[in-house]
């Protein structure tokens, strides 16, 4: 059965679907130079959507946002 990429809905209720996707990407510890190439945006862009989805979340830095992520279901390293 092929990997669901939909963010689990607690997530996709407080962040964007853009936002979802660095967030995901962010917490598998991927820098944010890796994610703007990933997703072909700037950096200055993922810098923002960073800031964006902290302040929604509520965390201060990447591991708090991974410790939220892996909380909620929406650990991409638990579906591997």
């Amino acid at each position: 059965m092929p990997e669901s990429t939909d963010p689990p809905e607690a997530l996709a209720r407080l962040l964007t679907p853009r936002e979802c996707e660095v967030a995901m990407l962010l917490s598998t510890g991927k820098a944010n130079k890796a994610v703007a190439l990933e997703l072909g945006i700037s950096l200055r862009t993922v810098e923002a959507h960073r800031a964006r989805i902290f302040r929604k979340v509520g965390v201060r830095n990447a591991l708090e946002l991974a410790c939220f992520m892996c909380r909620h279901d929406a650990c991409p390293l638990k579906r591997r």
